[in-house]
């Protein structure tokens, strides 16, 4: 992982730019484990992972992360006796290996490896939303290992579309007939 994303109120955002980013000043997250706490300042793997992205009070710093000190963990597992199954070290983390990863940069930033992170023009993002991509992730792991048949598949999302409303449903003897209102397309299920 080349880049993460922090969060610093809009008017300490240049002197950060300009002389980096102490630790000791900016420390903000802590996370507890089993044998220790993890101190640092709080990062993201995409910058829409944060509450703060359309904050208009926070600038997004761009952060390269060669030759920093950081670790991910999947913050749905803070605070519970799974925290230390699920943090590793930056080098080791795999994109989607979490469901809500979170970093925390346990060293000081010098400038050089910072920038302003510009939401309309920027580098691309190899991922959007974290979460949105683990689940994507999760999803291909699923169908490729064939855990499920397409048919248990489509009868699924069959079943999901008509409890959520998102489908049309029309019973005709012994089929149903599930029709998506905005594309007009149709999907047929034998029904009991």
């Amino acid at each position: 992982m080349q880049d993460l994303y922090i969060y610093v109120a809009k008017d300490v955002a240049s002197d950060c730019l300009k002389y980096g980013i102490k630790l000791s000043e900016f420390e903000n997250r802590v996370i507890q484990l089993s044998d220790s706490n993890k101190r640092g300042i709080q990062a993201f793997l995409s910058p829409k992972d944060s509450p703060l992205y359309l904050d208009e009070n926070f600038e997004c710093l761009r952060v390269k992360t060669k030759g920093l000190t950081a670790v991910v963990f999947n913050k749905i597992c803070e605070n519970t006796d799974l925290i230390d199954k699920f943090v590793t070290d930056i080098e080791k983390y795999k994109i989607g290996d979490y469901e809500i990863p979170e970093a925390i940069i346990c060293s000081s930033i010098l400038s050089d490896n910072l920038s302003l992170y510009n939401k309309i023009i920027d580098k691309p993002l190899l991922v959007q939303n974290s979460r949105e991509f683990y689940y994507e992730k999760c999803i291909n792991e699923i169908i490729e290992t064939d855990m499920f048949s397409k048919y248990e598949l489509y009868q699924t999302l069959l079943i999901l579309g008509d409890q959520k409303g998102v489908l049309n449903v029309e019973k005709h003897k012994n089929v149903k007939i599930y029709t998506d209102p905005i594309s007009k397309k149709s999907y047929t299920k034998r029904s009991n």
